[in-house]
């Protein structure tokens, strides 16, 4: 077993433990092709939350570049796949790892919002989330991550159907247009939180 998929099953294990955990719609997940998944951000938990309801592909979640500047916790991170980012200035360096992640297959995991947004407000979208599914041609599925995440409460894991960029891979999109059309995903995410 590889230490991926050892710690996904920690992490599943924990979840349902620890919590009222419940996934719906995992079948929204394609099995093929280039695939990102966009979730809201409320806790250091979202991460194990997002990677524990994925069983059909393996996850490439974005990390703030800070949780790399401890050495062991660097190397956990990168057996795990995650990507460091830059939030403020993501380099060139970081957008071709993304891509080339998406290319062998991963799930790229992405919080459109940059960073987390407590309580039941939101933060705005980032251009990132569109500018990755555009570059990397992917389709993107929103989830929406429910829970107040108190221990032994309720946690929803709700996975909504691929949203297809397609008609835009060969538009020239500014910053504006890439903020845009991740606040639609982030839209989506919102309206699926505030129904359930």
């Amino acid at each position: 077993m590889s230490f991926y998929n050892f710690v996904l099953n920690v992490f599943t294990l924990y979840s349902k433990v620890f919590y009222k955990y419940e996934v719906i719609g995992a079948e929204n997940i394609p099995d093929e092709g280039n695939v990102i998944l966009a979730a809201n951000h409320k806790s250091n938990l979202d991460p194990i939350f997002v990677a524990s309801a994925v069983k059909n592909r393996k996850v490439a979640t974005i990390g703030k570049k800070e949780l790399f500047d401890n050495k062991i916790l660097a190397k956990i991170l990168d057996k795990l796949c995650v990507i460091p980012i830059d939030r403020d200035n993501p380099g060139i360096s970081t957008i071709k790892t993304i891509l080339k992640r998406l290319k062998e297959g991963y799930a790229v995991g992405i919080f459109p919002e940059g960073t987390r947004v407590k309580g039941n407000e939101f933060g705005d979208a980032k251009a990132g989330l569109a500018l990755f599914a555009v570059k990397g041609k992917a389709c993107v599925v929103p989830i929406s991550i429910i829970s107040n995440y108190k221990i032994f409460n309720k946690v929803i894991i709700y996975i909504d159907k691929p949203i297809s960029f397609e008609e835009y891979y060969k538009q020239k999109l500014s910053t504006e247009d890439y903020e845009r059309l991740s606040a639609d995903v982030l839209e989506v995410i919102k309206d699926n939180y505030y129904k359930r």
